[in-house]
């Protein structure tokens, strides 16, 4: 092939100066990029480790979050994930029931029942994701004993298997499909029961906090990294 390149430039070579071409050395492309990916810290108390580094003994008291992310979001890198956990480690996971929508790597779960949740489940319409979730899940704690995934759409799957009464929902997607999702995670959350959202560009948010008030979620905070917005809100106790 090099060869048969060559010649054709020598045939009909380049008008301008802008063209050129180069052999690139062979290279593993699969696994080259990991070296460019190095321990990051998120909030005050999280530390995202690939899980082919060694952990720092300088980091010992952090919550470590080991991640192969394969081929599913969630490195802890992007603004709209960073902003995830940064909420998640100030709140109360203990014994609490979670659900993760678009679980993507896990790294929403893995934090969770690192926090102390009871039960998490986790809902991605890609089986990469799923079974990159369950695979981090595995790399961390050793065993899927608090862990239930899902296949398929989040409307369809809540309503087939009748998922409800979380404590906490993290939605970590793109804002025209959270759009669609709100009326349904209002039903799945208990009374008092709270959702993060994320993975919204600053535009978008008063779109997003008009329909939450809309479907009778209360807004309890915002936070912004970047270009993109974090929301939480709460499902309010029952009037009587």
């Amino acid at each position: 092939m090099e060869k048969i390149i060559s010649k054709l430039l020598k045939i009909n070579p380049p008008k301008n100066k802008f063209f050129d071409w180069s052999i690139i050395k062979e290279e593993d492309w699969l696994t080259s990029w990991k070296k460019y990916w190095a321990p990051e810290l998120v909030g005050n108390h999280f530390l995202i480790l690939p899980c082919w580094i060694n952990l720092n003994k300088k980091f010992k008291d952090k919550q470590i979050i080991k991640i192969d992310p394969g081929a599913a979001f969630g490195t802890g890198n992007h603004p709209s994930t960073y902003l995830c956990l940064e909420k998640m480690e100030n709140i109360l996971f203990s014994h609490k029931k979670v659900l993760d929508i678009g679980s993507g790597s896990g790294i929403l779960s893995v934090a969770a029942r690192l926090l102390g949740a009871q039960e998490v489940c986790a809902v991605d319409n890609d089986y990469l994701a799923i079974n990159s979730t369950t695979s981090n899940f595995q790399l961390n704690f050793g065993n899927l004993k608090s862990l239930n995934t899902y296949l398929g759409s989040f409307n369809e799957v809540i309503l087939k298997n009748q998922l409800k009464q979380f404590d906490f929902v993290l939605c970590n997607i793109l804002a025209e499909v959270i759009k669609e999702m709100i009326p349904n995670i209002y039903k799945c959350l208990k009374n008092n029961g709270e959702v993060i959202f994320s993975g919204i560009l600053n535009s978008q948010k008063d779109e997003i906090i008009k329909i939450l008030i809309q479907n009778d979620l209360k807004l309890l905070d915002l936070s912004t990294r970047k270009d993109w917005v974090c929301i939480s809100a709460q499902k309010p106790s029952d009037p009587t």
